[in-house]
């Protein structure tokens, strides 16, 4: 142990001298009566301490007696070579105050031991149980100890059993002290009291399910306990032998407990080991094998140890290790980036989508601040956000991140996480790409100009009710200027309390649930009179299905009559959006049937609605198409608003398609069927696919590009074919000349030429890339031999040195190639490429055009 602390420190001995001077000097004088200090080590006491560990499960257990200005460990398991420590840093100082056991979970965190020279410094006390030792006159002398160096808490069973044991050590102390006064005439006495703890022991040993084992090394003779036999699952007639019961542990364990036992006869090391093992029954479990060797004058005399099935504790261990790689897999396959940060802002988990967003491994995340990990360009905007989250306040905001080299508008979440004491430990982080809201916004900018034409009311607001737009008719009818900054005002500022409260318990509710909800509500408009309106409310959601806005489209139905012109006029303006919309609209019933049709909808089916509406949807789409769609379509039947990209074939012709339905929902909560809302996206998909084209070809021969190369090796190794892939890696001799003396038109025309030729020499199957400059590959598929591919290697170096036809210009060039074949996934495509490469120059130093080199 280290050095204690001087007496003068602020731990020192205050709580360790609570007692008056009289009782002080009464227990002093019951330990010395004792006549127990700087004894020789005893077996019993030993087994005492050993059954403490085991049973706590802890590398550390002492039977400490508490003297004057010492602590003197009469028995000790764990600290060799460590009999006293000063009584100003002991633990047990503390522990001999009370009745009861004293624990201390994590001394770190306790201020009467945080600045400890055992806690800080050997042998690292972080956790502490100690239950005195009580004499028959009431006085605490000492104390029975675990230690561990991790902080913990021991359970009920522990606490109890750690007492018994405290219990039978006083009453052995005791037993011995008699036994010195009484001699042999209360032998027989002693050795009955002796037996019942021992009783008791054996009893302890069965609860815990730890057994003991010993090993005479002059005699070589083994003695197992009944528990130790109970584990092995042998008769009690059967004899082990050292070799034996090493031949019980699983044949990959039995080398470690082979060099344990050796390092111990040879150094005096303890050991503690979890191993799997295999009983005389076959059966297979782990177990806990801990042991000591015992010296006479330097010389090995005896081992003795505890062993423990720990089985069921393994089985709970890989159970926990699935559950946390089960919520690994889930979290990583969440599109959001989910962190947690502790109290010092240290990320302590990232899952796949964080790590994409930064750009980084977990392993490189891991331990790292945001500021370390984001180079300080965000700490102005974050810093105030991270502080109130720590303050207790989740955070839920907007910001910019460079994400690869495009910026992205993200929504972050910080969710405080709060201990039993109320404080803030770390931060749960979510990080949402809401980049995509911009098209959406795009999109209903398209509404607007509908929208600043109608007599209707028409307000759009976020998802917390904060107005973001509203229409001239309803401006006009709350006496609002055009020009009025509205941003900053909430929706429910213009409602009747009764509507505030309906939307709150009703209209909010339905709108998130269907989509829509349609009702009747009041509002207050200019002069604050109440004015009853239809009203119809729509929930916006974003690629995740979170509502992001609300639009709510209002009508004055004050008047009967009017209300009835209102409502028709409410029914031509929908009906006139879902003309002017593009998109294929229609409302199916519950029935299955179609209810409506737009115009888009017509067109895109090439038949009238009349035909249509009143029909089943499988009988008017097909049953091909319905039988894709059908699992789509019971989602919003039950309720559910889905989305999804649907590859249109059926009608002679590919078209891709965006298609969403929406749920309907009756004023009494039941369903009404749906709306579905198709947009046709095949232009965009296909300029997605030729842009997504382009960028894997050289725009100068057509050629694959070194990104489209790679892609195409690496889809290679995905398909398995890493030991049949060649690859040829070609330089062009003599071509910077052709640039030099003929101009950069006539080499690109050479280079056009040599990439036509390369392609007339392989499959379909194959790759040609122009990887820059005058530098191509080919990567052959199939290939059995190199042979093969140094075949194909001599018709390209023929097809380089065929002259080239350029108007009136014949240019003649070469070419050495590098040949390489076969690869596998562990090295992948990269080394492929790096070997044919090298084959290259190899063909370079040499000579230029003759025979390529290869390699396997």
């Amino acid at each position: 142990m280290s050095n204690p602390a001087p007496p003068d420190s602020p731990h020192a001995s205050a709580p360790a001298r609570a007692e008056s001077t009289s009782d002080e000097a009464r227990r002093l004088a019951r330990l010395r009566e004792l006549v127990v200090l700087d004894s020789p080590a005893e077996p019993v006491f030993d087994a005492i301490a050993r059954l403490a560990s085991q049973i706590c499960g802890t590398p550390i257990a002492l039977m400490s007696l508490v003297d004057e200005e010492r602590q003197w460990f009469k028995a000790n398991v764990g600290l060799p070579g460590v009999n006293e420590t000063p009584r100003d840093v002991a633990f047990c100082a503390h522990a001999i105050q009370s009745d009861t056991v004293f624990e201390v979970p994590d001394a770190l965190q306790d201020p009467r031991f945080a600045s400890n020279p055992l806690v800080a410094g050997t042998p690292d006390i972080r956790f502490y149980a100690g239950a005195p030792l009580v004499v028959p006159s009431g006085e605490r002398i000492g104390t029975l100890c675990v230690i561990d160096r991790q902080p913990r808490r021991l359970d009920p069973t522990q606490i109890e059993l750690l007492r018994g044991l405290a219990v039978i050590a006083t009453g052995a102390l005791t037993m011995r002290r008699e036994l010195i006064d009484r001699s042999l005439s209360v032998r027989s006495d002693y050795e009955h009291a002796l037996r019942e703890n021992q009783t008791f022991l054996s009893r302890t040993g069965r609860v815990a399910g730890v057994g003991g084992w010993q090993i005479e090394l002059g005699t070589n003779t083994i003695t197992w306990s009944d528990e130790t036999r109970r584990i092995h699952e042998v008769d009690d007639d059967y004899v082990p032998s050292l070799a034996t019961a090493i031949g019980f542990y699983a044949p990959e364990a039995q080398p470690v407990i082979e060099r344990a036992v050796q390092q111990g006869l040879a150094h005096g090391e303890p050991w503690d080991l979890e191993l799997p093992f295999i009983t005389a029954a076959g059966r297979h479990t782990w177990v806990r094998a801990m042991g000591e060797v015992e010296f006479d004058h330097g010389v090995a005399v005896r081992m003795a140890g505890a062993f423990q099935d720990i089985g069921e504790r393994k089985r709970l261990e890989q159970r926990v290790a699935h559950s946390e790689r089960f919520m690994r897999q889930i979290t990583d396959s969440l599109p959001v980036g989910i962190g947690y940060v502790d109290a010092d802002e240290r990320f302590r988990f990232a899952n796949q989508a964080l790590c994409e967003r930064f750009g980084r491994t977990r392993d490189d995340i891991l331990g790292h601040t945001r500021s370390e990990l984001s180079g300080d360009r965000d700490d102005a905007q974050l810093a105030p956000k991270i502080a109130a989250a720590f303050a207790g306040e989740a955070q839920r905001f907007e910001a910019d991140e460079v994400i690869g080299a495009a910026t992205r508008r993200v929504e972050i979440r910080l969710i405080p996480d709060i201990d039993d004491a109320g404080h803030v430990r770390g931060l749960f982080t979510t990080g949402e790409d809401i980049t995509e809201r911009a098209v959406a916004e795009r999109n209903l900018r398209l509404l607007t100009t509908i929208f600043d034409n109608t007599s209707d009311w028409v307000v759009q607001t976020d998802w917390r009710g904060q107005i973001g737009y509203m229409n001239p008719a309803v401006r006009h009818a709350l006496g609002l200027a055009p020009e009025e900054d509205v941003s900053q005002r909430f929706v429910s500022e213009f409602n009747t309390p009764e509507t505030n409260q309906r939307f709150a318990a009703v209209i909010v509710p339905t709108a998130k649930a269907q989509g829509v909800w349609l009702g009747e509500t009041t509002v207050l408009v200019a002069g604050q009179r109440i004015v009853p309106i239809s009203h119809m409310v729509i929930a916006h959601r974003d690629r995740n299905g979170r509502v992001e806005r609300y639009s709510s489209v209002m009508r004055d139905i004050s008047a009967q009559a009017h209300a009835k012109q209102q409502a028709q006029r409410q029914t031509a303006t929908l009906r006139s959006i879902t003309e002017s919309i593009p998109a294929a609209i229609a409302v199916v019933g519950t029935d299955g049937r179609y209810r409506f049709v737009n115009g888009g909808f017509e067109r895109w089916l090439g038949r009238s609605r009349d035909d249509v509406i009143g029909r089943k949807v499988s009988d008017v789409i097909g049953e091909a198409d319905f039988a894709r769609r059908l699992p789509w379509i019971k989602r919003a039947l039950a309720g559910e608003a889905v989305h999804f990209e649907h590859d249109e074939r059926e009608r002679g012709h590919a078209a891709h398609f965006a298609i969403s339905y929406v749920p309907l929902r009756l004023d009494d909560g039941s369903f009404d069927g749906f709306v579905s809302i198709a947009q046709d996206i095949t232009e965009r998909k296909r300029e997605e696919a030729r842009l997504l084209q382009l960028s894997y070809r050289d725009s100068l021969t057509g050629a694959l590009n070194r990104s489209g190369f790679e892609r195409y090796l690496q889809a290679q190794m995905d398909a398995g074919a890493a030991s049949s892939l060649a690859l040829l890696y070609i330089d062009l001799d003599r071509f910077k000349p052709v640039n030099d003396q003929h101009g950069h038109a006539v080499g690109d025309l050479v280079l056009q030429m040599f990439a036509q030729r390369l392609q007339h020499l392989v499959r379909p199957t194959d790759a040609v890339a122009r990887l820059g400059g005058d530098e191509f590959a080919v990567a052959l598929t199939g290939v059995r031999e190199i042979a093969n591919a140094t075949a194909v290697a001599e018709k390209v170096i023929a097809a380089a040195n065929t002259p080239f036809g350029c108007g009136p210009l014949e240019i003649h060039i070469g070419a050495s190639v590098g040949v390489a074949h076969g690869t596998d996934e562990a090295t992948g495509w990269t080394e492929l490429v790096a070997r044919a490469d090298a084959m290259m120059y190899r063909v370079k130093e040499s000579s230029r055009g003759e025979a390529p080199a290869s390699q396997r």
